[in-house]
């Protein structure tokens, strides 16, 4: 299970702490049969991907930053339901660390994955897990970018972006603003992938509509905007 590997994998308490903290709180949140199950989808699509994208990792680098991986189950159950058309868009990843959800967008048959990311050694992690990805298909191509999201230039045929709580309201707000710039250069369909969805007002307030929900009464696990 996740919780024993990260401990078998790392050295330190606060580390350590961390894992047991978000195992108890998906046990809360989620129900203990629904959390042991998210616990196998880990060594299972790691070991398929080929990559290695578990660990818990503070920025050295960035304050008050730490990566972690959304789950592989809430990814493939959640992207899964985005229609066909958007798989030959540019998906971008904005926070997009070791690259975890846009292996599991290639794997699902998006074909130009993006991924954005200020920590350069979360960069360099994802494309050594390109490098070692079983699955890529041959139409598919990926771009690991290390910049800062506010500088990076949108594709204004991209109609997929994925967000795992990257970064502040703050920040996040300048980004939908930014997706709206790109929407009025081209309209076209447009999904926002909100993974944990802590400012989901900052969407709401932009004018992006719900397209789906996913949780129960306790926690909303994800929520999809289109405009």
């Amino acid at each position: 299970m996740l919780l024993l590997y990260g401990i078998s994998k790392l050295l330190n308490l606060s580390s350590i702490l961390l894992y047991i903290y978000y195992f108890f709180r998906s046990v809360y949140y989620r129900g203990p049969v629904k959390t042991i199950k998210l616990l196998l989808y880990e060594p299972r699509y790691e070991k398929l991907f080929g990559i290695k994208t578990l660990q818990i990792k503070k920025s050295e680098h960035l304050d008050n930053y730490h990566y972690q991986g959304a789950s592989y189950m809430v990814l493939l159950d959640l992207l899964k339901k985005l229609p066909e058309s958007t798989k030959q868009k540019p998906f971008i990843d904005f926070g997009s660390g070791k690259g975890r959800a846009l292996f599991c967008a290639e794997y699902l048959g998006f074909n130009h994955l993006i991924g954005v990311e200020l920590d350069k050694e979360l960069v360099e992690e994802a494309i050594q897990n390109e490098s070692t990805y079983s699955q890529k298909r041959k139409e598919s191509t990926f771009s690991f970018i290390h910049q800062n999201v506010l500088d990076y230039k949108i594709p204004d045929d991209t109609e997929v972006f994925y967000f795992f709580n990257p970064f502040s309201d703050v920040v996040m707000r300048q980004v939908a603003q930014a997706i709206l710039k790109s929407y009025e250069k081209n309209k076209r369909d447009i999904y926002i992938v909100y993974v944990n969805p802590k400012y989901k007002a900052v969407w709401e307030e932009a004018g992006f509509n719900l397209f789906l929900k996913e949780g129960n009464s306790r926690y909303t696990e994800a929520l999809v905007y289109k405009l």
